[in-house]
């Protein structure tokens, strides 16, 4: 025990790794590969690309719905077995995926991925990061995040060169193939979802009881009690703001349907949206350590204002030239990259780290809903206009809504941190 606590490699170094995994499955495979699917799936089976589109929000529900379970059954079964059951269920919900007919079949294969890759999200990763370090957790996630938007970049091409070669079905299939390769290693011999379960103590806590006695463990319980925090006007706009991180970004979906209707073809689509991941990757390396040293607000602020740059970027490019949309969508992946690592801090940001876990589940399912019922939109925007300017439009507007929301929930958080330490 004492050895362990001793030495100068930390276990908490293997659940970052765990992070890295579980973040490039769950974001740089499952969502930031789906827009290739958009416009070969819908010319298959006939419908519309924003009738595909709406798979996302049957996927986004089912994981809403078991966001809060899944975190029991992590805690009542042990992480590694239930990470195993659901990694072995999503590889399979996307082998049924490639084998669908009708909408229907995709619908209901979207719900099976949903409940599936809910115990990928939520309040996983940020959960066993808070209990795995004590300090300096933006950073530890967003490299995570940061990791997860790398595999992207890789995942993205290579998912649109197997459909460009073979067809979207095969493209479903390489991702179930990779999911279990890399998934199956980790959930069964390595991920931890507490230092307790090993023995240990978060890393850097006991740094802090060195450093004044105590303030690890005060640390820990720092914060609005959950009971207060859920009715408080704070946590209404924190379940507005969270959602609105990833509907803003969600339009990068839509980037390689973009350029194919604009005549840029499929193909320099998905290095669009490799780009905009590139500036995503930069994004969460830096706005994690920039939100621990200067604060959620400030980080939600400046990148907020970097997304809507980005979009009007994007509309200008029509009249200026392709170069300036290249730019354009690194300018935006870096402000929007904000989706999964706001959605974490912002809620520690507001109410401490007290009950944090068992409110990020609740924040994680306003997200899931949220992008759920309106990520879509873009889809029908489209459809219904035959330009995608609306659906840049939509999306600048729900970018100002977030830094309102974000402003509104901290200011108020504020007060409510003080009268539970007085």
């Amino acid at each position: 025990m004492e050895t362990k606590k001793q030495s100068r490699f930390h276990y908490a170094w293997i659940i970052m790794f765990c992070g890295c995994c579980i973040v490039g499955i769950q974001l740089g495979v499952f969502a930031y590969t789906i827009g290739n699917f958009y416009l070969p799936v819908s010319q298959t089976l006939g419908v519309g690309v924003g009738d595909v589109a709406l798979y996302q929000t049957m996927s986004a529900f089912a994981s809403a719905l078991t966001f809060p379970t899944a975190t029991k059954l992590m805690n009542k079964y042990g992480m590694r077995k239930v990470l195993t059951v659901a990694t072995v269920s999503a590889a399979l919900a996307y082998v049924c995926m490639s084998r669908v007919s009708s909408l229907w079949q995709v619908y209901l294969c979207a719900v099976w991925i949903g409940l599936s890759s809910a115990f990928y999200g939520g309040a996983t990763v940020p959960g066993m990061i808070n209990n795995w370090f004590a300090k300096n957790n933006g950073t530890i996630y967003g490299t995570c995040l940061a990791v997860g938007a790398l595999v992207g970049v890789a995942a993205n091409p290579a998912i649109a060169a197997v459909i460009k070669a073979t067809s979207w079905r095969s493209g479903y299939l390489a991702i179930a193939a990779f999911t279990a390769l890399v998934m199956l290693p980790v959930s069964l011999f390595l991920v931890t979802l507490k230092p307790e379960d090993k023995g240990m103590k978060p890393y850097g806590a006991e740094d802090g009881e060195k450093k004044e006695n105590g303030k690890a463990a005060e640390h820990k319980v720092t914060g609005v009690p959950a009971e207060k925090a859920f009715k408080s006007p704070a946590f209404i706009a924190t379940l507005i703001c969270v959602p609105c991180f990833g509907i803003v970004y969600n339009i990068t979906n839509h980037i390689t349907t973009y350029a194919s209707v604009i005549g840029l073809g499929a193909t320099f689509g998905a290095t669009l949206t490799s780009v905009s991941l590139i500036g995503s990757t930069l994004g969460k390396l830096t706005l994690g350590t920039f939100s621990d040293k200067k604060g959620a607000k400030a980080a939600i602020t400046l990148a907020e204002i970097l997304a809507i740059t980005g979009l009007v970027m994007v509309m200008l490019s029509r009249s200026i030239g392709s170069w300036l949309l290249v730019l354009a969508v690194f300018v935006f992946g870096y402000g929007a990259s904000t989706t999964s690592l706001m959605g974490a801090l912002l809620p520690r940001a507001v109410f401490g780290n007290r009950d944090y876990t068992k409110i990020m589940s609740y924040t994680s399912m306003s997200m899931s809903i949220g992008v759920g019922l309106l990520s879509p939109v873009y889809g029908y925007l489209y459809d219904w206009t035959g330009t995608y300017v609306t659906a840049f439009c939509f999306s600048i507007a729900i970018a100002v809504v977030c830094i309102l929301t974000a402003h509104f929930a901290l200011n108020k958080g504020k007060k409510l941190m003080e009268e539970c330490e007085e």
